[in-house]
């Protein structure tokens, strides 16, 4: 066992550590990528205003609570930027079918048309970068990249899962 700052820590914990740090310095050209690209976007739509159209994109039509529990952010705030959104002309604000003092979100064609421009600018961008690599050096990126993205979804839906029923207990009296 190893101690770092007051803290002993099992040896299989400074492996997963320091594979941690090697993945982070491995990975600093596609994050260094997708900022350009996220600078270029920033002229046009915000962080804030992107992620949340990622978040509808990818959930579907959804109520101010699930969006801001998919973002962790709390309902009024959500709510503050589903208005920007909604009249940016990005998204829809309607009563929710199944109760009507919900609002139900929902990507527009215009909101669908930025993330399109992102995907494509991504596209162009990670294309310039694959073409120096070689193709067995594409190949381990595409497999490591999905298993990463995977992996991070699946803990994703784990957290908003959890900031949901942190959210719902809080609700109740």
């Amino acid at each position: 066992m190893a101690t770092t700052r007051n803290h002993i820590r099992p040896k299989a914990s400074m492996e997963d550590e320091e594979y941690s740090v090697r993945l982070e310095r491995a990975t600093r050209g596609l994050l260094a990528l997708n900022v350009s690209v996220l600078e270029h976007m920033e002229t046009s739509v915000g962080l804030a205003p992107l992620r949340a159209l990622q978040s509808l994109d990818r959930r579907g039509p959804s109520m101010v609570g699930e969006l801001g529990d998919d973002l962790g952010l709390v309902t009024s705030t959500a709510s503050r930027l589903s208005d920007r959104l909604a009249e940016a002309g990005l998204i829809t604000r309607r009563p929710a079918p199944s109760n009507r003092r919900s609002t139900l979100l929902e990507l527009t064609d215009a909101g669908r048309a930025v993330l399109d421009e992102l995907v494509a600018l991504r596209i162009h961008t990670f294309g310039e970068v694959a073409d120096q690599m070689t193709n067995q050096d594409r190949a381990a990126l595409i497999r490591g990249a999905a298993a990463f993205t995977a992996a991070q979804q699946r803990l994703s839906d784990k957290t908003s899962k959890q900031r949901a029923e942190s959210r719902r207990v809080s609700d109740k009296p």
